[in-house]
């Protein structure tokens, strides 16, 4: 597994050393290209002095003889010479000059074309760099052309100085770097390791304890939001969940200690066959409550997995609704039921099973916890970019607060709206159906009175 705290060392290292190297490398061309202008402009300062000096008739200014020619380079590096037309020596200002090599194509050039000439040469193992010009007007007429050497020794050894201390350089720069980058991944890593350690102190029992460390941190600040919203759903989930269990487990406890009890005492003494039947058929009942509550709960677990997704086709809302109403209206009792839909005829893309068993869901939520003489309006409304079904009663409504609950699974009030009991998964699933539409499921206070839950989905 690769880490973070060594890619981040070795990425920083590389970079700085690559920048290092350039910089070095550029410092060394431009300072071996600044001596080189250098070195010439100071051949061309001696050849300018020499000419003046030639032109009043002065003689060139002899250099004392030295044995040496290593320290005459160090210490003058200054070779002048005259030479008439044919190239011959005529005066010198150190006896080494006088075997200073002739070019013959820069020679002719200044004595023809009257032009100066700088050019490299080879001579007794050093290369140099030569001068010609044309001798000034008014000095010897056997006078033609003056050459000016230096040799290239100098700037040679200028160069490697150069070198060793920018290579020197690059590589203390490259210690100093993988350190410093080193330490740089230390620290940038350190709040993530603090975070993960926070984080792992975090289980099943302390879901209620938040991630703290660099929380006012701004660059952590989003990284360290996103773990604590997402403890905050785990929490909420666990919470869920275990008073899912717990309801659950009410919930098939009462109709199996039903079954059990009325088992029990059929088992007691005989009985006749009616009385077998009267019992046989309670326990079916309970049976059915225990498989409507096992159907529920497994509709949830794949629509909470997504192995179950609506097949979208082209659906006629109103005439789905209204074989809802029809199919409730045997079992609606004292509640009337009233039905109301646009002309607009318009139709929306939606799975036309979902949507009965939402409908079913939301009628059967409106006829169990509505006391009787309560009135059920089903509507269906066609808003341009949405289309929705509406189901509403007159009944004595639900506080606000509570709304939001409807929807939780396992949800139950015991108050004036419920006489009867059941699941309470119902309108849980009508959500996670509308959710699966890309739709949602709205729960308000009714203008009738009562409560309204709205399906609402999109239109195609």
């Amino acid at each position: 597994m690769r880490s973070l705290r060594r890619a981040l060392a070795v990425r920083f290292s590389l970079t700085m050393i690559v920048a290092l190297a350039l910089i070095a490398l550029w410092v060394y061309v431009g300072t071996r290209w600044r001596l080189e202008r250098e070195l010439d402009a100071g051949l061309t300062a001696a050849m300018h002095l020499q000419s003046a000096a030639l032109a009043r008739g002065l003689p060139i200014a002899f250099q004392p003889e030295s044995a040496d020619l290593s320290a005459f380079i160090q210490r003058v590096n200054r070779f002048v010479t005259v030479r008439d037309s044919g190239g011959r020596v005529i005066t010198a200002n150190t006896p080494f000059a006088g075997s200073l090599p002739l070019e013959t194509v820069s020679f002719r050039r200044a004595r023809d074309e009257r032009q100066t000439v700088l050019t490299s040469q080879a001579w007794a193992n050093h290369q140099i760099r030569a001068l010609y010009a044309p001798t000034p007007a008014g000095s010897d007429g056997s006078m033609a052309v003056i050459q000016v050497a230096g040799s290239l020794e100098p700037l040679a050894d200028a160069n490697r100085n150069i070198l060793f201390f920018t290579v020197g350089t690059v590589i203390l720069g490259a210690v100093a770097t993988f350190f410093g980058a080193a330490w740089l991944a230390d620290s940038t890593v350190a709040p993530v390791t603090e975070i993960t350690d926070h984080a792992k102190q975090i289980s099943g029992g302390t879901l209620d304890r938040r991630i703290t460390a660099h929380a006012d941190v701004r660059e952590f600040q989003g990284l360290v939001r996103v773990l604590n919203e997402m403890l905050d759903r785990l929490e909420g989930a666990l919470r869920t969940q275990r008073r899912m269990i717990a309801d659950v487990g009410h919930d098939l406890r009462t109709p199996i200690t039903a079954m059990t009890g009325q088992l029990e005492v059929a088992l007691r003494s005989d009985r006749t066959p009616d009385e077998y039947r009267r019992i046989l058929e309670s326990c079916l009942e309970d049976a059915r409550h225990m498989e409507s509550i096992g159907e529920a709960l497994l509709m949830l677990a794949r629509l909470d997995a997504e192995q179950l997704r609506p097949e979208l086709s082209d659906t006629d809302l109103e005439a789905v609704a209204r074989e809802a109403v029809a199919r409730v209206q045997a079992r609606a009792e004292t509640r009337p039921i009233a039905f109301h839909a646009p002309d607009t005829g318009r139709r929306t893309k939606a799975d036309a099973g979902m949507v009965r068993v939402v409908l079913d869901h939301l009628l059967d939520n409106s006829i169990k916890h509505t006391p009787p003489g309560t009135h059920i309006f089903v509507s269906v409304n066609d808003n341009g970019d949405r289309a929705s079904i509406a189901v509403e009663d007159d009944g004595p409504g639900i506080p606000g607060e509570d709304l939001p609950l409807l929807v939780e699974r396992f949800y139950r009030r015991d108050a004036a709206r419920t006489r009867d009991t059941g699941a309470g998964l119902g309108l849980t699933i009508a959500a996670a159906i509308a959710e699966a539409h890309g739709g949602r499921l709205d729960l308000s206070h009714s203008t009738h009175g009562g409560l309204k839950i709205e399906l609402i989905l999109p239109q195609s």
